[in-house]
């Protein structure tokens, strides 16, 4: 019986084993978080532009790594909602507008998809910048902007109410209300300098696992012929 106990645990082994190396590899492509000091926030502070006469706040507490106004902007590092998991960095300015952030989602690893949702009051203009992982400017296509009026979602074409810079950077002007920025990114704007394990940890995750998933199942059949 101890034979045929240690073939049927070899496959078990195995799978345990592939699992094992897959969540390895899949660390190594995961940036490591170092322990630093955070400030926090509340939904009550504001963070004032006041030569444009403008404010940014949260609509949660939260807490970031380091908040800076450069050049009329809000810079805010490693970002993060108490309720959420970290969201990412941040560039936003607003004139003569008042600008609540309810949700963000960011992802300097990969850039697949990032988004801001957030409320604005007073007729002006908005600038946002996700700090995309890219090399090249990004087209209007690649971004959706819209709007909630009376709980209805329209999206924007470029120039009804804002524009795409060629640093990334999406400017909003004349809407108030609900508004939403996103960027879309399938990876056909991937930043040529990042090494290549992170400009294709997609691919090489998902052959690791299809690869460790044949193997297993490979032994698996041959166990079973034995028997």
């Amino acid at each position: 019986m101890a034979p045929l106990t240690a073939t049927q645990g070899t496959p078990v082994q195995i799978g345990f084993a592939a699992v094992i190396i897959v969540a390895l590899v899949f660390s190594c492509f995961c940036p490591y978080s170092q322990a630093q000091a955070r400030q926090s926030f509340t939904s009550s502070d504001k963070f004032n532009i006041s030569q444009l006469n403008g404010t940014i706040s949260f609509a949660f507490n939260g807490s970031f790594s380091s908040a800076n106004l450069e050049n009329n902007t809000w810079a805010f590092n490693d970002l993060r909602f108490n309720i959420s998991r970290p969201l990412g960095n941040l560039k936003v300015s607003a004139e003569n507008s008042n600008m609540t952030i309810y949700s963000y989602q960011a992802s300097n690893f990969s850039s697949r998809s990032v988004f801001l949702r957030c409320n604005v009051n007073g007729v002006g203009t908005q600038t946002v910048n996700f700090g995309l992982n890219v090399s090249k400017p990004t087209s209007s296509s690649e971004w959706g902007v819209t709007v909630r009026p009376a709980g209805t979602t329209i999206w924007l074409a470029e120039n009804e109410g804002w524009k795409l810079l060629p640093d990334n950077t999406v400017i909003v002007t004349g809407i108030t209300g609900n508004l939403s920025i996103a960027h879309y990114n399938f990876g056909a704007n991937i930043d040529e300098n990042l090494p290549f394990y992170q400009a294709h940890s997609i691919t090489i995750i998902t052959v690791i696992i299809i690869v460790s998933t044949v193997a297993v199942a490979v032994v698996i059949r041959v166990k079973v012929r034995k028997d």
